[in-house]
């Protein structure tokens, strides 16, 4: 018997930062990620403007998501390796929303970019960045840890 492919959403709901930053996945595709958060007053500096790191971590679940979505039929996870974000502008309004993509082919070593909008995809653009995603096989993970 075979065991059944995780879509992106279901592994993003096991992640306990994930549920703490209330993230939904719109979409996920092995090509492009969609990834919103509400904006809470307790994730921002003033109540208004969100916090550079959470948002920076937004835009990581959405790139190496991508990542995941285009090795998973393989049974593969990814981790995050490498990141580097620039801040535009502050991130405010009522969520923030991150676009992921796949740069270049999947393989063990992936570059994805992600770009993060105030509000909806058409929003004030605020971060963008790139980010390096390793996939792993489970069982080799496994042997590692134990």
């Amino acid at each position: 018997m075979t065991t059944p492919l995780p879509r992106v959403s279901d592994v993003i709901e096991t992640m306990p930062i994930a549920r703490l930053l209330g993230l939904t996945v719109e979409s996920a595709a092995p090509d492009q990620t969609v990834i919103s958060m509400p904006v809470r007053p307790d994730l921002t500096f003033d109540g208004v403007h969100c916090q550079g790191g959470v948002v920076a971590m937004l835009a990581d679940f959405a790139a190496v998501r991508a990542a995941f979505a285009a090795v998973v039929a393989e049974g593969r996870f990814v981790a995050t390796t490498a990141i580097e974000a620039h801040n535009l502008r502050p991130a405010r309004g009522q969520r923030l929303v991150a676009v992921g993509r796949l740069i270049g082919r999947p393989g063990r070593t992936m570059v994805a970019a992600a770009d993060v909008y105030c509000d909806s995809p058409d929003g004030e653009h605020c971060l963008t960045g790139l980010f390096t995603a390793t996939a792993l096989d489970p069982s080799a993970a496994t042997r590692r840890a134990g």
